[in-house]
């Protein structure tokens, strides 16, 4: 720099002007290739991103990256149940759990008329289905919660679809009905006993009995194992393929479901019975593993001489 600004102080002013001209070109040559050569190595970066994510185009705008701790705190987690939902609705309109799961999102969003679309759907597959007669339950609790604040055309709509469904029984008539009908089964069973407690918490123990019930002749009946695989908690292992007057038919799935609804206090606080559960259904199912009582560690594991 010494050496130009010397040079720069012997120069005609005409000179000067032409070098100067020239420093700047260079300068702004170089912030151009610098430029350039940071736009390129940026593509390059895109375009290796995309091919290890399925060799998108490398103009192709980024996609949000799956990061499982923002996914399991989404601020909108209904929202975002809905945009999963819809394409199954679409593709899956013929499967009656599709229906089932759309109530529940929109028993929890509050949207009565959405609910009743979803019951529809699903009673038009099967009326019969054990896990639709809660969702039939929860609507009709919900309006007698709602009566009064509904719009009077939605009530209307609602009141008019749902007659030849419910033919006008209320949720405890419902209840008891359904339970009537189907009580050879022991997912019936434990759906009508689950509602039994959601609509009256006093009837805890009926309910719990209700739904723990197993064939007192069953261990008399032949295993019939639906799938020849080793028996597991979701085994469809059947107790009772045809279930005749007084007996239950039972899957280890359903038992599971039993289960897991009395250890989450769907049947209120029962730790005696979550117990006595797990060891009858131990003894039916002794191969499976969710019926299986927790032994302690056994430090000594090894075997020794006893000479």
């Amino acid at each position: 720099m010494l050496r130009v600004g010397c040079v720069s102080e012997n120069l005609a002013p005409a000179d000067l002007k032409k070098l100067r001209n020239k420093q700047r070109k260079a300068r702004r040559k170089a912030e151009l290739e610098k430029q350039q050569a940071a736009q390129a190595q940026e593509k390059r970066e895109q375009h290796n991103k995309s091919r290890q994510q399925g060799d998108a185009e490398p103009d192709a705008p980024q996609q949000d990256e799956l990061v499982p701790e923002k996914l399991a705190r989404i601020e909108d987690p209904l929202e975002h149940a809905i945009k999963f939902l819809q394409p199954l609705q679409t593709l899956a309109a013929h499967r009656i759990e599709t229906h089932l799961m759309a109530f529940q999102i929109y028993y929890r969003k509050q949207k009565p008329l959405l609910m009743l679309q979803s019951i529809k759907r699903a009673h038009r597959l099967d009326p019969s289905h054990s896990e639709l007669h809660p969702c039939l339950v929860i609507f009709l609790q919900s309006l007698s919660r709602w009566k009064g604040t509904l719009d009077h055309p939605v009530a209307m709509v609602i009141s008019q679809e749902m007659e030849p469904i419910t033919k006008d029984r209320n949720a405890h008539q419902l209840n008891k009905q359904f339970l009537g009908n189907l009580s050879h089964l022991l997912d019936a069973r434990f759906e009508a006993a689950r509602m039994m407690h959601h609509l009256d918490s006093s009837t805890q123990q009926e309910a719990i009995t209700l739904a723990t019930s197993l064939n007192k002749d069953i261990g008399n009946i032949t295993l019939k194992v639906t799938l020849f695989i080793k028996m597991s908690a979701n085994a469809q292992v059947v107790l009772s393929s045809t279930a005749e007057d007084g007996e239950i038919e039972v899957r280890i799935s359903t038992c599971v479901k039993v289960l897991q609804a009395l250890r989450n206090g769907e049947f209120g606080h029962c730790p005696a019975a979550v117990q006595d559960y797990q060891v009858r259904c131990h003894a039916r199912f002794p191969y499976a593993q969710a019926f299986r009582p927790t032994s302690p560690v056994c430090d000594n594991n090894h075997i020794t001489d006893s000479n």
